[in-house]
């Protein structure tokens, strides 16, 4: 990690150039653009990703003489409090990969470059639904990079054990069909982390519309709150993994689950687990919720608004998300494009017939990303919302509490924070 008098050096270095260069009154064109270095931070990406990531910053410097990119990766557990405090200090890097939360956060602070205004012109080419990842309170600070969407990985023995020949396509389905797993295998169908998908995808807007107050403690959301606690009464809740004390992939691959959703990026740790459980695995497609709308997670990469490079840091930013190195990417990661050609390519489609998971996986969710919908409220206390939610969501399994009660708590929680 850098240094913040490293840094201090590197920006007053950067702001001797640039007037060194204004100071020859513009006539020498070649000096000027020799004197401009953008910063590029990505997260958790090194040393993987080197070649890619270094492939790419040679290229962009070659088509565009004078600039040059000065790449560092963040370890994940350090972004957070190495973007807000270099935010805070004026020193954010020009070019910045950020999660959603992060991404509002910054936002909030008014940190990010407006990219509605830098960047419209490319508007078009990413899904709609994944566009929205980089709004806050109305407009747009970041394109978006990389993404995942949830398929479904799931243990064909278990469900012939069970007297089931295909997998759920619904979550009710997945469920019902949850409740027969338990009572002929002792394995868990569903596992659950989080309520807040539930609601969001089954139509309940977690805030107002002008997300100044929340807006989930409706009729519906407790009779979704009512339904889990029914489930858990039943024992179809694995207590392990929803209070964090267990991890999915672990349980799916010790068959203690008959199936497991997520991003099929992440199929692999299956494999590394436990390659026989992986080997009788196949994929599905997303369960469906009420609305039909997929949930995704989407990487980002925004500009610094105090960036003294703005015009380079923009045309870097839509170079590393353009549809050429975002399907590069997929083919290096597993990881899905948020540009619309570079999901066209015959690469996604090679899938559709593969016995492989992952490649079979990869092939269900780029078909899904017409449907993939980012519906987080653009808040920047994104993740203290979340948190909110679900600890009373756990509360009413663990203390047997009313349903009604327990919406109505979460709601307290929830406008607590937006005050």
């Amino acid at each position: 990690m850098k240094k913040s008098k490293s840094m201090i050096v590197l920006l007053l270095t950067c702001m001797m150039l640039v007037m060194a260069a204004c100071s020859s009154g513009g006539g020498d064109a070649a000096k000027s653009e020799t004197s401009t270095e953008i910063k590029f931070w990505t997260i958790s990406l090194s040393p993987t990703f080197d070649d890619y990531i270094n492939g790419m910053v040679d290229t962009f410097e070659k088509d565009n003489p004078g600039v040059k990119v000065k790449w560092e990766d963040i370890p994940i557990d350090a972004v957070e409090q190495k973007t807000l405090t270099s935010s805070a200090s004026g020193n954010l890097a020009d070019v910045v990969n950020l999660n959603t939360e992060f991404l509002k956060k910054l936002a909030s602070l008014g940190a990010l470059a407006n990219m509605d205004e830098l960047a419209a012109d490319v508007k078009g080419d990413f899904y709609e639904g994944v566009w929205t990842a980089g709004e806050y309170k109305g407009s747009t600070y970041a394109l978006p990079w990389y993404l995942a969407n949830d398929v479904v990985l799931y243990n064909k023995d278990l469900l012939k054990k069970a007297g089931f020949d295909t997998p759920p396509t619904t979550v009710d389905e997945a469920w019902e069909m949850t409740k027969v797993i338990k009572e002929k295998t002792g394995a868990y169908g569903y596992s659950l982390t989080t309520i807040r998908d539930e609601l969001l995808y089954s139509g309940i807007p977690i805030l107002n519309e002008d997300f100044t107050k929340a807006a989930f403690n409706v009729p519906q959301a407790v009779e979704i709150f009512a339904k889990y606690k029914e489930r858990n009464k039943e024992g179809l809740i694995p207590e392990e993994i929803l209070l964090d004390q267990a991890k999915p992939q672990e349980w799916y691959a010790q068959e203690k689950l008959a199936w497991w959703q997520t991003g099929p990026n992440l199929f692999r740790q299956v494999n590394d687990l436990a390659p026989a459980v992986y080997e009788k695995s196949d994929a599905t497609s997303s369960f469906a919720y009420s609305t039909g709308q997929i949930p995704v997670n989407t990487m980002n990469i925004a500009v610094s608004e105090k960036s003294k490079n703005k015009d380079a840091a923009v045309k870097f930013a839509k170079f590393v998300t353009n549809a050429e190195n975002q399907l590069q990417l997929s083919k290096l990661s597993s990881v899905l494009p948020s540009a619309k050609k570079a999901a066209e390519d015959t690469f996604f489609a090679a899938g559709k017939d593969s016995t492989d998971p992952v490649e079979k996986g990869r092939y269900l969710a780029v078909n899904q990303l017409e449907k993939s919908m980012d519906l987080l409220p653009p808040v920047e206390n994104l993740a203290d919302i979340n948190r909110a939610i679900n600890d009373e969501f756990k509360r009413m399994l663990s203390d047997d509490l009313d349903p009604a009660d327990a919406v109505a708590a979460a709601e307290d929680a929830v406008n607590k924070l937006l005050q």
